[in-house]
C-alpha cells in the first residue's frame, strides 16, 4: 500500500511512527501565552507529564505497518497561485519559488527539489495504479490537503476511477490529552507518530463516482483559475488573494508602532488556525509594505526568513 501526503512534515512523522515502536526522544517546549515566566517547579512538572503521555502513547500504540519508501509527499501548496496547467509545470514551480522566497538562501534548492519528488512519485503512484496497487490518501482540514485530494484524483483520471483503489483518512477535529487539555487539528503533521496507526481505523474507501466528482470539481476551478482557494462549509471554493487579510490586519492593529514581523505572521499562524503558511503571511504582509501601509526599518540577517526584521506602521 503507498501512503500519499500533502506535506513533508506528515510524511516525516509516518516514517518515524513505521520505524519506532517506542521513543522518548522528543523535544519539548513550554510556552507562556502572555510572554511571562512559569515557576521553575510548575515548567518541570508540565514536562514530566508530556514525557508520561508520551511514553504511555508509544506503550498503547497500534502498530503502523508500512514501507517508508512507499510513502510519497505532494507538498505543491495547490490552494496557492495558477492551477491551470496540466500535471506538474513551470506553473507551479513558479509558484513554490514565490512562496519561498521568504528563504531567499535556500528558496531554489528547495523548489527544485520539491518538484523534482512531486514528478518522481506522481509517476510510480500512477504506475502502480495501473497494476492495482491500494493507495492510503491522509488528507487534513486545510486547502492545500483539500486541493491536493482533488487535484490528485485529475492526475489518476487516466488510470481509470472504477480501477482504483483509493481509501481515504480523514483526520480528526480534535484530541483529548491526558493531562485534561484538549489539542484541535488542523493537519496531520501535527498528530503524535504514536497515534497514526490507530488513525488507520478512520479509512473509508472511496467509491469510483465520488473519485471521479473531485477531479471533475479540480477541473473546474483550473477553468476559475483564481489567485486563491480556501475550503469554505466544507466546499472547496475559488477566492481572491486578500481573503485571509482580515485576519493579518487584526493582528496587525494589536501590535506596536514598531514592531518584529516574525511576531505577527506567528501571532496569526497560532491564533487562526487556518492551514496557512508563514510563507503565505509573509506575502501577504509585503503586500502591505508596497501598499505603503508598513516600512521595513531593519533588514533580516543573512541565511533568516525576510520576516525576521522590524516594521513600522506608516500613520
Amino acid at each position: 500500500m503507498f501512503e500519499v501526503v500533502f506535506n513533508d512534515s506528515t510524511a516525516g512523522a509516518m516514517a518515524f511512527a513505521m520505524e519506532h515502536k517506542n521513543s522518548d526522544t522528543c523535544a519539548y517546549a513550554i510556552i507562556s501565552e502572555d510572554n511571562t515566566s512559569i515557576p521553575q517547579e510548575d515548567a518541570e512538572n508540565l514536562l514530566h507529564q508530556a514525557k508520561e503521555e508520551e511514553q504511555m502513547g508509544w506503550k498503547n500504540a497500534v502498530p503502523f505497518e508500512g514501507n517508508r519508501d512507499n510513502i510519497l509527499s505532494f507538498p505543491l501548496a495547490l490552494s496557492v497561485g495558477s492551477i491551470s496547467e496540466k500535471g506538474i509545470g513551470n506553473q507551479r514551480k513558479s509558484v513554490l519559488s514565490r512562496l519561498f522566497s521568504t528563504f531567499p538562501h535556500i528558496a531554489d534548492d528547495i523548489t527544485a527539489q520539491l518538484i523534482r519528488n512531486s514528478e518522481k512519485y506522481l509517476e510510480t503512484l500512477i504506475k502502480q495504479a495501473q497494476n492495482g496497487e491500494a493507495i492510503r490518501i491522509w488528507a487534513g482540514h486545510g486547502a492545500d490537503d483539500i486541493c491536493g485530494l482533488h487535484w490528485l484524483m485529475e492526475q489518476l483520471r487516466p488510470v481509470g476511477f472504477e480501477k482504483l483503489n483509493i481509501t481515504l483518512v480523514e483526520l480528526p477535529l480534535f484530541a483529548e490529552k491526558q493531562i485534561g487539555s484538549i489539542v484541535y487539528y488542523n493537519d496531520f503533521c501535527q498528530v503524535e507518530p504514536y497515534n497514526l496507526g490507530r488513525l488507520t481505523a478512520r479509512g473509508t474507501k472511496l467509491p469510483a463516482n465520488y473519485l471521479r466528482s473531485m477531479a471533475n470539481h479540480w477541473r473546474e476551478l483550473q477553468e476559475e483559475n483564481s489567485p486563491l482557494r480556501a475550503v469554505i462549509n466544507s466546499i472547496l471554493v475559488s477566492v481572491s488573494d486578500n481573503l485571509y487579510d482580515t485576519f493579518i490586519l487584526r493582528e496587525l492593529a494589536a501590535m506596536e508602532d514598531e514592531f518584529n514581523e516574525a511576531v505577527l505572521v506567528g501571532r496569526v499562524l497560532g491564533k487562526y488556525q487556518l492551514g496557512l503558511s508563514d510563507s503565505f503571511i509573509s506575502l501577504r504582509i509585503e503586500g502591505f509594505i508596497k501598499d505603503g501601509l508598513l516600512l521595513p526599518i531593519t533588514t533580516p540577517a543573512p541565511n533568516m526568513p525576510v520576516y525576521h526584521r522590524i516594521l513600522k506602521k506608516v500613520k
